[in-house]
């Protein structure tokens, strides 16, 4: 016996339908009403385990299914495998929350084939990023070709060269101080510079660098064109890059991976105070 779909619902409108499988608690309630009343997504179902997602997905027309996986374990990536593996579900959009950052465990669920993982947040504090990560995700996924996101956004193409490294670095540094964020410059150029290694150095790509200015600090993405997972090296490695997402994890208020057939867009979060 599985647990009941619920609906949290802002109001009865046309729109994206979120189905989020997370076990019942106050962190799930919490994330399907700020989901539900972000301005995204119309409504948010949510299911207690995988049987009563299945059940979920079966009876509703679903755009977009939220999966945590720091519970649900084995289960939740039997369902992500059983989702892609179905006619019906096969190209449903799949965001999956975890806390385990492990690059083997991010991975994983990209063989199985999730299209954004998220860092399950650990403190109230950091849910709001979590939610937006996910908001952000549909947003880019479902923007016209060729369309520009609102405010202020830098991009810059950078090769498949050691050099772009420190461009990368010295423009973001440059970029957050024009933008009067200079109290976030420092680790901005840290953690870019960490997955612009992964990307040029490990991947051997070239890559987009792209920042957005958000209301309360920034958000950095590089966009490069191997697809596969991220190199997650460790706090241990010497030198100035090498630390990979272990570095992100414990400097950024959020970061996450997104998946195409094109390659792959790492980003992180830094907010101001």
């Amino acid at each position: 016996m599985h647990a009941a779909v619920s609906w949290q619902a802002r109001r009865v409108r046309r729109g994206p339908q979120v189905l989020l499988v997370e076990e019942p608690s106050a962190s799930s309630r919490g994330t399907a009403t700020m989901l539900a009343g972000g301005g995204v997504f119309a409504d948010v179902a949510t299911a207690g385990d995988a049987g009563a997602a299945r059940d979920g997905l079966r009876a509703m027309a679903v755009d977009l299914l939220v999966l945590d996986l720091s519970q649900s374990g084995q289960d939740g990536l039997d369902l992500l495998a059983d989702v892609r593996a179905s006619d019906a579900w096969h190209d449903l959009p799949v965001v999956v929350l975890s806390g385990h950052t492990e690059a083997d465990a991010v991975l994983r669920t990209y063989e199985l084939g999730a299209n954004c993982f998220v860092r399950k947040p650990t403190s109230v504090g950091e849910w709001p990023g979590a939610v937006r990560a996910i908001e952000h995700f549909w947003i880019r996924r479902t923007a016209p070709r060729g369309s520009a996101p609102a405010g202020s956004v830098f991009q810059l193409p950078l090769g498949a060269t050691a050099g772009s490294v420190r461009d990368a670095r010295a423009s973001i540094r440059r970029l957050l101080e024009g933008w009067g964020l200079t109290g976030l410059a420092e680790t901005a150029e840290l953690c870019t510079s960490e997955l612009a290694t992964n990307a040029v150095i490990h991947a051997h790509s070239p890559v987009l660098l792209t920042a957005s200015r958000l209301p309360t600090g920034v958000r950095i993405e590089v966009q490069d064109e191997a697809p596969g997972g991220v190199q997650a090296g460790s706090l241990d490695t010497a030198g100035e890059t090498g630390r990979g997402l272990a570095l992100v994890d414990m400097l950024s208020t959020s970061w996450g991976v997104e998946q195409d057939d094109g390659g792959k867009t790492v980003w992180f979060e830094l907010h101001d105070g």
